[in-house]
């Protein structure tokens, strides 16, 4: 479900891109503009997998990544170099086990290049239970080292990249002056 805040945050990571790839919530869309995979081979980058709790387009195996007794664990422990899991942990039952279960799937090398909704809509594809601040998502993945300077706030009805500064534009409008 990429779109094109996503698809510039790869373009500009693209040196921390390395194969194998794994794509967490791959399944594609009608109404999907981007596609993770024709983006990602644009950049000449082919060996990608990816996975979702349903089948469809884009899926190349259907498991949960809550669950943590599935076999793929076993056959894929510390295989990808690099994880791409967009807008995704807000829909699983889980996010902290999901992001254990990442861990399992990274090796001693790998980036995990990932977004979240904070302000949007619920729209249950397929589920909509959590929103994660960016403290939150280094609660989630507190094994690994975070760079604040390559974190960007997507501005979707603007197609717009920003960096994280404090007070988030969109909040700062509604901030009174009393005084």
């Amino acid at each position: 479900m990429p779109d094109f805040n996503q698809i510039e945050f790869l373009k500009s990571n693209i040196n921390y891109i390395k194969e194998p790839i794994i794509i967490i919530g791959s399944k594609e869309y009608d109404f999907d503009n981007y596609n993770f995979r024709i983006e990602l081979n644009k950049l000449g980058q082919n060996d990608i997998t990816g996975i979702d709790i349903q089948n469809g387009s884009g899926v190349d195996i259907v498991f949960d990544i809550c669950d943590d007794k599935d076999k793929y664990f076993e056959k894929y422990l510390n295989f990808y170099n690099t994880i791409i899991c967009m807008q995704t942990l807000y829909s699983v039952d889980n996010p902290f086990k999901a992001a254990d279960n990442i861990y399992r799937l990274m090796n001693q090398n790998s980036t995990l290049l990932f977004s979240d909704v904070f302000v949007h809509r619920v729209h249950r594809i397929p589920t909509d239970y959590w929103r994660f601040s960016y403290d939150a998502h280094k609660k989630l993945f507190y094994k690994l080292n975070f760079d604040d300077a390559k974190v960007r706030i997507g501005i979707t009805r603007k197609n717009k990249l920003i960096n994280l500064n404090y007070p988030l534009p969109e909040l700062s409008k509604y901030n009174r002056n009393k005084g």
